[in-house]
Parts: structure tokens; sequence; C-alpha cells
């Protein structure tokens, strides 16, 4: 425990400490840590935070007035030491934060994280498991948990392989001549199943193949087996059938032999004896073309050409990982950060009246809206649609604030994934033009003193890669005003609204596709 976050007594601070003065010093020393923490200035933060702590311990400690306060510096504080990847502190700073706070949930996350980065896989589990149980929309634990269950998986893994041969040994050789075997018969029946279709004949089911496939080794293993003892009885008979009287006589001479001397094997032992010729572990095949083997026991220089990747090989975060075996993972939070507020800051919508078709006939679309029933979803849908129309409009981002991002790249089991969350604050101007004539009036002429502009917010809460199914980017954002609407424009800014809404979704496509190229 630090000791920032030791409770004091009433006796350890004086009664007549201001309570409001070590409050505000408090929040300006926050808002320094903050600044320090958003420019990656953890160091600094820490240092900052540790200052508003003590500023508030001199607080006695039946005031519980700041507990609150006390849980998000120390929850700060934790996602600093996170940032310099002190894990123990950041999980000692996270639990001061639940002290003051139990339902801290960014604490509780920051708790996790700290344990899965330090290695606690099993307690970084449940934690991620017992915040989804209170809520299963936290798409930061929930996205977690699928890492620790990745890194679950490979560490399991490396030690099945470390351990696992101690114990089946000869099982595994087993195995894997037997996957070898398998391996090389479904290459086989891929090159047979590719000659039948160049023949344009049907191909055997694998099955039927294998089944023919062992006919026709039975019926070679006769042949060799025939060949075999029509050798060994030519040999038996001198290796001539000529009846010159040399042959004859060598062969009344050879008659002679002791009877020992003639052949006494039998047809698994001619087998054994010729397979073992061909392999050339034997004296009896040495002189045979590529029957001695001891010259290819020179050692040969090993070629530092590399052999081509595959046709597709797989990407992979480090150049030693390039098969994508083992799992990896880059943060790439900063990057994401930068290139989100980089990008929604383009987000806008405009109408201009100006650019309307000319096929449109405007009076027409007037015209098929039932005045006397306006109070119909589709009357009402007309005339919004009329009125979005006709009127000159635009939203526009004037600043990207509270961003908040978690962003990473991880490669599992050989694949890239781009993984991300962020949260932030939108800023916009919304401005409308209601006169008639700004149809008709140039960009550059019209005068803006006559447009109505609001100042509002659109609230981007934790969006994720990893989206519940059923909902888009859109079901994770709510606009505010700032001002007070005018009742004649409230349907007409929802519309623009939504439109921007719309806009802001394509910019975030537009920063996954960009992520995705990293």
């Amino acid at each position: 425990m630090t000791d920032t976050s030791k409770d004091l007594s009433d006796t350890d601070v004086e009664d007549t400490v201001n309570v409001e003065e070590c409050v505000a010093d408090a929040n300006k020393l926050k808002e320094q840590g903050n600044a320090a923490f958003k420019s990656s200035n953890y160091d600094l933060a820490i240092e900052e935070y540790k200052k508003a702590i003590e500023r508030l311990n001199k607080i006695p400690a039946r005031n519980k007035d700041h507990n609150g306060m006390k849980s998000v510096l120390h929850c700060n504080l934790s996602a600093s030491y996170l940032g310099i990847q002190d894990h123990m502190k950041a999980i000692t700073s996270a639990d001061d934060a639940l002290r003051w706070d139990p339902g801290n949930k960014k604490a509780l996350y920051r708790r996790a994280l700290a344990r899965f980065n330090g290695g606690y896989l099993d307690e970084a589990k449940k934690e991620c498991q017992d915040m989804l149980s209170e809520d299963a929309n936290n798409s930061n634990a929930r996205m977690l948990l699928a890492k620790v269950n990745e890194k679950l998986k490979q560490v399991r893994a490396e030690q099945k392989k470390a351990f696992g041969s101690l114990f089946n040994k000869s099982g595994g050789l087993y195995q894997d001549r037997a996957k070898e075997t398998q391996q090389r018969k479904k290459k086989s029946y891929d090159e047979y199943v590719r000659k039948q279709e160049e023949k344009g004949e049907v191909a055997l089911d694998m099955e039927a193949w294998e089944r023919l496939e062992e006919e026709e080794e039975k019926k070679r293993e006769e042949e060799r087996v025939e060949k075999v003892k029509a050798e060994e009885e030519k040999k038996r008979n001198g290796g001539n059938d000529d009846d010159s009287p040399k042959n004859i006589g060598s062969s009344n001479s050879s008659n002679k032999k002791p009877k020992q001397e003639e052949s006494d094997m039998d047809e698994e032992d001619q087998k054994i004896i010729q397979e073992t010729k061909k392999m050339g572990y034997c004296y009896f095949g040495k002189n045979k073309p590529g029957g001695n083997l001891t010259s290819e026991r020179t050692p040969q220089a090993v070629s530092t050409t590399p052999t081509p990747s595959r046709e597709n090989p797989s990407r992979s975060i480090s150049s030693w990982n390039s098969m994508g075996t083992t799992y990896e993972e880059k943060d790439m939070s900063s990057w994401c950060s930068d290139m989100l507020k980089e990008t929604l800051a383009r987000a806008a919508y405009e109408n201009d009246p100006s650019d309307l078709d000319p096929s449109v006939n405007v009076m027409e679309m007037l015209s098929n809206i039932n005045i006397d029933n306006i109070n119909d979803s589709e009357g009402m849908d007309k005339l919004q649609n009329l009125a979005m129309m006709i009127h000159r409009s635009s939203i526009k981002v004037t600043s990207v604030d509270d961003m908040e991002c978690d962003a990473q790249i991880a490669l599992i089991r050989g694949t890239l994934r781009y993984m991300f969350d962020f949260s932030c604050v939108l800023k916009f101007k919304a401005s409308i033009n209601t006169e008639f004539d700004a149809a008709n009036t140039d960009q550059d002429e019209s005068d803006d003193s006559q447009a109505t502009v609001y100042e509002g917010m659109l609230e981007l809460s934790e969006l994720s890669s990893a989206m519940e199914k059923g909902k888009t980017y859109k079901d994770y954002m709510k606009a505010k005003f700032k001002d007070t609407l005018k009742p004649e424009h409230k349907d007409l800014l929802n519309c623009m609204v939504d439109k921007f809404k719309a806009t802001v979704c394509e910019r975030i496509d537009e920063f996954y596709a960009k992520y995705q190229e990293q």
C-alpha cells in the first residue's frame, strides 16, 4: 500500500484545516496530472496525483464528501503506473481506488489489466468475468477477457509441449508417424484426383481409392516375391542356362559343393533382404547405384539462400515470429488516439440548397404532403425531408476532446487482429438558415447573421472493435445541445444530427482501414 493511501485519523490532521482550499488545490493538481498523462509524461502525472491525494488526506477522515475524488485520483495513479509498466504499483493504486469507491468500474478494469500485464492471468480472468457478470455490455472487460483466454491457451500449450514428452515419448513418436503417413496418403490422393481431372475421367472417393491402392500394392508385393524367387533360383543354377561343357563341368563341380551352401531362406527373409538392399544399409547392395550411402555422409555447406516463403504468408508483428506461432501484442493506443482525433475532426454535415438537383420539383413535393393530416408519421417524414432540402444547414466539428483510447494489434493463431476501444467528445456548431431566399443566394453572398447557430457535443462512449451483435457505432453516440433549441428547429436539428452521426461512422471506418495498414 502506498504512503499516500493510508487512512488518517482525526488526530493526525488539524481541525482548523481549510477544506475548500484543500479541495481546490487537489483539483488543480489533478488537472495538471491529467495534462501530463495526455502528453504521455507518466512520471510527472504520478507526482501531481500523489500531491493531490496528500492535499485531500489533510481533510479529517470523518468528512466523507470527497471519497469519490480520492477514488478517482488513485484510479488515475493506477493508469499512470500502467504507462510506465509498473504493474504491482498499478494494482495497489487500483485497490486504493476501490477502497474509497467499490463501484469504480475504471479501477476494476485497470486492476485486471495490470494483473494481465504482470502475468497474473487467472486473477485477471476472474476479474473480467466478475465485471461482465455485473455489466454484460462492458466492452473493455470483454476485449481483455479474450486476450487473457488466448494467453492462457498459449501458456498451457507451451507447458504441454515442454513437459508432455517426458511422460509420453513413445506415444508421441507413433502419433507423429501416423500423421506423416496420413499426410503422404492425402498428397497421393490429391495427385490422383488431379490426373483424373486432366484425363477428363471421374475420380474415386478417397475410401474407394484406398481400397484400390491396397489391392495394387498386394499385387506388386506378389510380383516382387516371384522375382526374388526367380533370381535366387538362377543363382543356385550357376546363373547360366547354356549346355556347354564348361558350364556342365562347372555345374558338376558346383553340384559337389556342400548342400548347406544352398539358400534355405524363405519368402519373408528374401523380402527383408531386398528391402534392405534398396535402402542402402546392406553389404550386398553397396555396389548398386545409390546403394552406398557413406558418400552422402560428408558434411555439406549450408545454403544461405532463404527458402521461398508461402504464397500468402501470415503477417506478423516481429520478424522473429514470421510464422505467427507465438502470441504477440503491440500497443497502438498512442497512434490510434492521434489518428482518431485527426479523422474525427473532419466529420461534418452540410446541406446547400443551391446544389439541389434541378430535376427535383419542390412545389410538387409540397403538394404531396397532406397538410390536414400532418401528424401522421409519413407526412412528418416528408415535411422534414423537404425542410432539409430547402434550408441551408451544416454541422461542423470544432474540437475533439477527452479522448481515451486503448488499442492493440495482437497476433493470435497466425492472424493479426486489430483491436481498439475509445471514448471522446466531439464539440460542434450547428447552423440553420431558414430564410427562404437562402436557396437562391450564393454561399459567398449569404448573410451569416441570418443563420441560427447552436453549440453542442456528440458523446462517443466506449466504441469498440468488438461491438455487440446487432449494434452499430450509432448506438454508442449521444448528442447534447448547450443552447435551448427553438421549437421550429427541433425536428430539423434531429435530422441533421442523424446525418452527422452517419458521417462520423464513415470517419471511424476510414480510421479502421488505415489502422489495418499498420
